[in-house]
This record gives C-alpha cells, structure tokens and sequence, in this order.
C-alpha cells in the first residue's frame, strides 16, 4: 500500500485504496503521502494515518449530477488540505475517500489522544454543511485511524489497520474508529461468507429441536427450529456466529430456504408416525421481502403433504415494526395460505400500543430479557407482568421465552400464562433426541 506507483495500486487487489494527485483541490499524490509517512517510521516519530469516506455521494450523484459530486469532492479536499500541518499530507483515492498523514499528534504516550483529535476535526470538516450550485448538503462520513507505533511499524500495517478501522466505522453507522487489536477483517467475513454457502450446497447445515411447553403439566406443545452448522474441521457451531453473517452477506436467503425445506421433510417425516406438533422457524424481513416467498412456503408445505397450519413463522418484533407496511402484504398471504405468524422478542422492539394493536400475529414470544431478575427482583417481575398482561390483550396465545428456574415457572403457573419455552422445560437437541417427547405432545385449543 502506497509503496508502489499510483497506477499499479489501483491494479493491487491486496490495496485497498490507490491514491493519486487531485489536481483541483491541489491534494498530495501517492509519492508526497509515501514521503511523508515514510519519514515518520524512519525518524520513529509518532503518527496518524486517517482514511475517511464520505457517505451517500451516490445520493449526490443521482440527485445533483456527476459535476456536483465533483465540486463536492473539490470542497471537501480544500477542507482537509487546509486542515493540514506543514508536515502533514492530504490525498483523495480512487474510490471518492481522503486519506492524511498527520506527524505532529504528540509524543508517543499521546499519540493515540492526539490521533483520535486529528480525525474529529476530518471528521467535523466532512460533517459541515456545502454550499452546490445554491443548495446546502451535509453528509455523514466514516473515518479509520491507525496510529505509529502502536498499530504497526511498516506503510502496509498502518494503511491495512487504517481500512480495517474504516469498515468497523462505516459498520456501526459512521463515525470515528481507531483501529485494534482483533477487529474482524472484512476480507475474511467474505471467505467465511463463502464458507457458508458451500456449507449450505453440501448439506454441512442441521435443525435442533426446542420445545414449547404447556405450564400445568410441561407437555409439548409445539417446537422451534434452530439451525446449527456442522462444521466438518471445528464441530458444531451455533447460529450466533453465522446468522448474522448471513443476514450481512445475502446469504440468509438460502440460508432461510434450506431451514423451510428441512423443517417441512422433518415435518412430514413426524407426520407419518402421528405426530403433529406446531413447528416455528424463524424468517429474516429479507426473506419475506423476496419476490414469491408465501408462494414458495406453500409450495413446500403442499409438496411434503403436511397441513399449513402446523407451520408457524416467526419475526422479531423490531423486524416488524422496522417493516410493517412492505411485510404485512406478504404475511397476509402466507396465513391465507393457512399458516400461522408469530410476534418473536416481544417487548425489545418497543412498540407503542397503538401499534400493537395492529400486530397479525396468533402468537407473541415474549423476549427472554424480561425474565432476567424474575422473581427475585420485585421490579423486574411487575415489569414482567406488565408485558404479559399487554401481550395477551392482543388477543394472540402468548409464550414466554427464557424460562430457566422453578421459581420463575411457579410465577408464570400462578398468573395464568400457560405457554413456555427454556432451558428447565427442554434444551434444543436433534431430532431423533426430541421425538420423545412429542409422543405425549398436545395440540391445545388456542388461547390463554
């Protein structure tokens, strides 16, 4: 990085940025940037390397036309060269960000203070109103920041440890990041991206079971799909670590299609022994958002011969709340179709209840968060209680995640609410561990 001409870095696919000279806002080339930091390592003299990225010039562009965003980048350089020290440099990269060398940020104990200061002030440049062709624009903008020496001796850490803070940055919304030790690596979330969906291809993917209990005597009820990722070198792995890589990724779409179809052959599977429970698994709003979903889920349900309405789906609340007009079209149809929804997490997305009132759900999981404290801590059990108690006035059967105690079971037993799912009931486990005990389940009439 930035030890090479600026043509052949733009050519690099190790580089993640080329830098050339931005002859409008008389920004530095590649080689003053170089110059600049290299004379820094070679006098083992404290530095910042800040690469900053502006967001939504593509805004700009489909707004404002390609010559705004070009006099935009223009201010903007102008800003941050005049930001600069006599040692410093300021250079823009092919890919419409700035990178700056900052030498004078202190003496090697605050550096790191001095750094962090330097970047606020990108930061506030970025941030400030611009004056195009008679309109005012601000952006938001993310900035990564390395520091010598804490962060690396060579360019090639330094600018590495620079873009790895911009992308945890521009990840959590935008802002200031320095970078640190461990942060992931965006590169390898795209091998581990790749990883995945040849896991799903080859069939490396499992469904464990956990069930949902009536309280008066635990019978099973119903019972959620779980995904685990057998993984053939590192064992089981756990959703927490591959769901949401899915969900970055894309690949939750045909993460979510191979859940549908192992749940609906498992289905069909207990279908043939008399067996009949509720089965629910999740879906992600990218998955309902996909062209001919309800379609597809009905397909799948017709095809293995199982009856709709032992398929329940389930979507967090705040995955509701976020999409509740382009979802309910969609949801509409895949109850139509005779299937059930259900409100997961409820209470984490903080609905207003007039919203609630609008929830097409036959069943509410209340989040297991509201357990945490139950029934030791007064408080935390009348806000319990609170929740349930609006839950069920929606009208929809209500189950209680989480459920790990005696107590907690005795409480819920005493206040009426009869569905549960935790630990003390029932762990998840395969399906041939959870068959067991759905020789004794109970398909209860719906309501409290």
């Amino acid at each position: 990085m930035l030890t090479r001409p600026a043509s052949t870095l733009a050519a690099s696919p190790a580089t993640p940025y080329a830098v050339y000279n931005d002859g409008l806002s008389g920004l530095a080339g590649c080689a003053h940037l170089r110059a600049s930091l290299a004379g820094a390592l070679a006098a083992g003299e404290p530095a910042a390397l800040i690469y900053a990225i502006p967001h939504d010039i593509a805004l700009v562009a489909d707004g404002m036309g390609p010559p705004a965003v070009q006099t935009l980048l223009d201010l903007m350089g102008r800003r941050l060269a005049g930001l600069a020290g006599p040692r410093d440099s300021v250079a823009r990269t092919a890919d419409d960000a700035f990178v700056m060398v900052v030498r004078d940020v202190g003496s090697e104990g605050r550096a790191l203070v001095g750094a962090e200061e330097a970047a606020e002030r990108v930061l506030d440049a970025l941030n400030a109103p611009f004056s195009i062709t008679g309109d005012e624009i601000a952006l938001d903008a993310s900035v990564g920041v390395s520091v010598h020496p804490h962060h690396g001796a060579t360019i090639e850490h330094l600018c590495r440890g620079a873009d790895l803070a911009r992308h945890e940055a521009q990840a959590d919304g935008g802002g200031i990041a320095l970078h640190r030790a461990g942060a992931p690596d965006p590169f390898d979330r795209l091998m581990a991206a790749a990883r995945l969906r040849r896991a799903i291809e080859r069939d490396e993917l499992e469904l464990h079971w956990q069930g949902i209990h009536r309280a008066s005597d635990r019978r099973v009820m119903g019972t959620e799909a779980l995904v685990r990722w057998r993984h053939p070198d590192v064992g089981l792995i756990y959703p927490g670590d591959f769901v949401p890589l899915a969900e970055r990724t894309g690949i939750i779409e045909a993460l979510g299609d191979w859940v549908m179809r192992d749940l609906c052959r498992q289905a069909a599977e207990w279908e043939s022994r008399g067996l009949t429970p509720k089965l629910g698994m999740n879906v992600s709003p990218r998955q309902l958002r996909r062209r001919g979903f309800a379609g597809r889920l009905a397909a799948e349900v017709a095809n293995h011969g199982i009856a709709p309405e032992s398929v329940v789906f389930e979507l967090t609340e705040s995955d509701w709340v976020r999409s509740s007009d382009t979802l309910k079209p969609v949801l509409d149809e895949v109850r139509a179709a005779g299937m059930m929804f259900a409100v997961d997490d409820f209470g984490a997305g903080y609905s207003s209840l007039s919203r609630l009132r609008e929830l097409p759900a036959e069943i509410i999981k209340i989040d297991r968060a509201f357990l945490r404290g139950v029934p030791e801590d007064p408080q935390a059990t009348e806000i319990l209680l609170g929740i349930l108690r609006v839950a069920a006035a929606t009208g929809a059967d209500v189950t209680v995640e989480g459920v790990e105690t005696e107590e907690q079971l005795e409480l819920l037993q005493a206040h009426g609410f009869s569905f549960l799912q935790g630990f003390l009931l029932s762990r998840p486990v395969p399906a041939d561990q959870f068959e067991p005990a759905l020789r004794g389940a109970i398909v209860p009439e719906r309501g409290r």
